[in-house]
């Protein structure tokens, strides 16, 4: 089966937040436990930037794991998302190291200050929280503080030329496409797309800034929203799917069953 990726109908960006924040609410509890963790991770491992940027990139991949799980007739229980990350776990594992390594050496030997060690993408104490602050609000971003950084630096991680093209990841594990033919597919859907997808790098960048000033404790959420937000456009670009699946009710389970049998 060949798929061409299609161009995105008008308005897609606030069509695709609209399904985004559907799948959101759908397992909110899921989606609140496993990313609270993941951002804890990245506060506690700060120090090691190359650690806490791998935790990011693997927090954003699995979101868009869960919301591929959460958009399905058959509502999705704990175990259900669970048991989809762990089917997953060597993918997203995979791909976040690839990009997390390859952005590293990219600051290396382009972007780092003349003088700057190169470990300090290893272990460094430059802008690190030894003690929280007594104001909760203030103690609060300085813990989501990193993983709102992070998250911002995800995007451009996911665009690394000749590397990683933003739907690479769910073309593959979504799809079952290989490395390198999930670039190709990916990177030919981005450019078809380029006008909106600029504008979801937008978000990308100064969602994570916002949230960090004035909404810290709801930067967890805010990788669920964009883990969302790009699963839903890979399935409008790549199977042609322009809303969410419509979660079945036990009558029509029952119907659909007897239908079935018969």
């Amino acid at each position: 089966m060949t798929i061409e990726p299609r161009q995105a109908s008008p308005g897609a960006l606030l069509r695709w937040s609209r399904q985004a924040l559907g799948l959101l609410a759908r397992g909110f509890g899921s989606w609140l436990g496993l990313l609270l963790l993941m951002c804890l991770g990245m506060f506690a491992s700060h120090r090691v930037p190359l650690v806490a940027g791998a935790l990011a990139l693997a927090a954003f991949f699995s979101s868009i794991i869960v919301a591929a799980r959460l958009d399905q007739p058959r509502r999705a229980s704990l175990g259900d998302v669970l048991g989809a990350l762990r089917a997953h776990a060597l993918d997203i594992l995979l791909f976040a190291g690839i990009i997390s390594i390859a952005g590293a050496l990219i600051w290396v030997l382009l972007l780092a200050k003349p003088g700057v060690p190169w470990w300090q993408v290893l272990y460094t104490e430059r802008n690190s929280v030894g003690t929280l602050s007594q104001d909760w609000f203030i103690a609060v971003r300085q813990v989501f503080v990193y993983s709102a950084y992070a998250l911002g630096l995800a995007y451009f991680g996911l665009n690394i030329p000749g590397l990683t093209s933003f739907f690479q990841f769910p073309c593959a594990t979504l799809l079952g496409l290989p490395f390198r033919a999930a670039y190709r597919l990916g990177a030919a859907g981005q450019i078809r797309n380029l006008p909106v997808l600029l504008a979801v790098g937008l978000l990308f960048i100064t969602l994570p800034v916002l949230f960090a000033l004035l909404l810290p404790p709801l930067v967890p959420l805010l990788y669920g929203f964009l883990g969302s937000l790009t699963y839903v456009a890979f399935r409008e670009i790549f199977l042609g799917i322009t809303g969410n699946r419509v979660i079945e009710t036990a009558p029509g389970r029952a119907v659909a069953a007897g239908s079935a049998a018969a």
